[in-house]
């Protein structure tokens, strides 16, 4: 079915035989005929140790291998150092650095870096390649805001000290997610040849279809087992057909999928801090900002009724989302936070309640006058649009079942599948099928606080609330991280006013997703620490750890 052109929640048989066929014509390019190098056990008996290994667990090539498009998180682990990296336990370790230090008035932090780090090209990194990658992201300004650092400067012995204006609880995290480039190759071409000094380095990549990366010998890290990493980038259902047909050794796979038995697989379940839920445009419609330095439209006659959002946050029944959309694969959520040192548990709601969030909706104004199910207000239709990702099933089962949800008690969704960069073009105009979740809590602040709006993808609502402006400005510039999750708790929902669900609800947590992937039995993933959100790059902190078990 189409409206205005755009694709509305089926899935076509078509394109999944187009998919399917495509992949069969990648493949003949990838096979997954092991590499295998022979070696002796004490008895001389020849082991083979499989060194690659073949992967479909999403479109993971976002950002094009360059910081400053976008290539962080954990997936730089793969290509990339960091300053600093999160271990299995989520702690703060040093990588580049062999160690940190903080002043004791929090503004000054040092980093001795270690001296057996290179780049894939077997240039050595230097304290300069640091200055470079982190004075070049903080003048671009869009995917990584470093506005707050004062000074980048290189001291003797290998060292580099970074000055802030202010204190910035949040800045740890950066740390183990800024990739560092080379000063002396960098530019803008830099997507089409990357140098870095992580485990493995990009060897082949054609746009939609494959990512090839090998082993980097100069990498100063443990030696992996797998010397070769072949990335599919396939669609869910093509993926899961690759690992059918024997052609992959990990496939992510959507909650609807987990069930699928595959010979030689096994199903794999990681529990996640990655939640979905509704973001809502806060704001009446008329106005104009920007997403990522585009200039965009804004606002929402019916989204931008408090009653509505309200509504959503007590009406919608979690548990039944989670059953219904994912199998059970996961949890209830409230915030972006749930169960972490930062979150406010006052924010959890009893839901599922229709009376309730009619009621919420009759004060607000919002009635139904003609008796068709949706209610009313000043002549407007509880009514709008919601666009989740074309190629991703979970978003669109979940909105699918939101929609159902929502117009039991009078409010009707009309859900749209369109790619990201149409979702960035149009998405504070109408609801979004959001996403998130990190080791740390810097994403409360670029989801909600009024100085992110039009800042790349930051507060897509345009919410502003100056108190909250004031919690979060707190949290952001307190010294300790204790200090900071007082205010981070506070932003959430203070007794009157906040940005959580029972308050403002720019953005209606829903439920916390598991992430699932088929693997080959004999494969060892090692300890995997609770996954952040994106699947396609969650799984690979620690892949210089993972085993061929024989």
């Amino acid at each position: 079915m189409k409206r205005n052109g755009k694709k509305i929640i089926t899935k076509s048989l078509f394109k999944c035989f187009v998919m399917v066929l495509s992949l069969f014509i990648l493949l003949t390019g990838c096979s997954t005929d092991s590499t295998v190098s022979e070696i002796s056990s004490t008895s001389q008996k020849p082991i083979a140790v499989k060194e690659d290994l073949v992967l479909a667990v999403g479109i993971m090539d976002g950002g094009q291998f360059d910081p400053k498009k976008g290539w962080g998180m954990t997936q730089i682990r793969l290509t990339h150092s960091s300053l600093l990296a999160i271990d299995s336990d989520l702690n703060f370790i040093g990588d580049l650095a062999k160690s940190y230090t903080i002043s004791d008035d929090a503004l000054t932090w040092t980093f001795p870096l270690r001296d057996d780090a290179k780049f894939s090209n077997n240039e050595q990194v230097t304290p300069e390649d640091v200055k470079f990658t982190y004075e070049m992201l903080k003048e671009d300004g869009i995917k990584f805001d470093l506005s707050f650092v004062k000074s980048i400067d290189v001291i003797e012995d290998n060292t580099i000290a970074i000055t802030l204006n202010e204190p910035r609880s949040t800045f740890v995290s950066q740390l183990t997610e800024i990739g560092i480039v080379p000063k002396a190759h960098y530019d803008e071409n830099y997507s089409r040849n990357p140098i870095g000094s992580g485990p493995y380095k990009v060897v082949q990549y054609n746009a939609g279809q494959q990512v090839i990366m090998e082993y980097n010998a100069y990498w100063y890290g443990k030696e992996p087992q797998f010397k070769k990493l072949t990335f599919l980038l396939l669609e869910e259902d093509a993926a899961l057909a690759a690992a059918k047909a024997g052609e992959a050794d990990i496939v992510y796979v959507p909650p609807t999928f987990a069930e699928q038995k595959v010979e030689g697989m096994t199903l794999r379940t990681y529990e996640s801090i990655d939640s979905r839920g509704i973001m809502l445009p806060t704001v009446p419609s008329g106005g104009k900002g920007l997403t990522n330095g585009k200039e965009v439209e804004i606002g929402n006659d019916v989204t931008s009724d408090l009653a509505i959002r309200q509504a959503l946050n007590i009406g919608l029944d979690r548990q039944k989302l989670l059953d219904v959309a994912l199998d059970g694969h996961g949890e209830k959520a409230y915030s972006l936070a749930d169960n972490l040192p930062w979150f406010n548990e006052e924010t959890i709601v009893e839901d599922g309640k229709i009376e309730a969030a009619m009621k919420v909706l009759a004060d607000g104004g919002w009635v139904d006058t003609n008796k068709d199910g949706i209610v009313e207000k000043d002549g407007n239709k509880a009514e709008f649009d919601m666009y989740f990702s074309s190629s991703d099933q979970l978003r669109s089962d979940l909105s699918l079942a939101t929609a159902d949800q929502a117009s039991a008690f009078g409010i009707q969704i009309n859900l749209i599948a369109v790619s990201w960069d149409e979702i960035y073009l149009k998405g504070k105009t109408a609801a979004v099928a959001w996403g998130g979740g990190r080791h740390h809590p810097y994403q409360l602040y670029t989801m909600n606080a009024t100085d992110q709006i039009d800042k790349g993808i930051g507060n897509m609502s345009n919410y502003h609330n100056p108190k909250v402006d004031e919690y979060l400005k707190q949290a952001i510039t307190s010294s300790t991280l204790g200090e900071a999750n007082k205010y981070w708790k506070l932003a959430q929902w203070d007794g009157e006013t906040g940005f959580s669900g029972i308050g403002d609800a720019p953005i209606i947590w829903l439920v916390r997703v598991d992430h699932l992937y088929l693997a080959k039995e004999n494969l060892n993933l090692g300890k995997q620490p609770i996954h952040s959100h994106g699947h396609e790059w969650a799984l690979f902190g620690n892949v210089t750890e993972w085993e061929w078990n024989n």
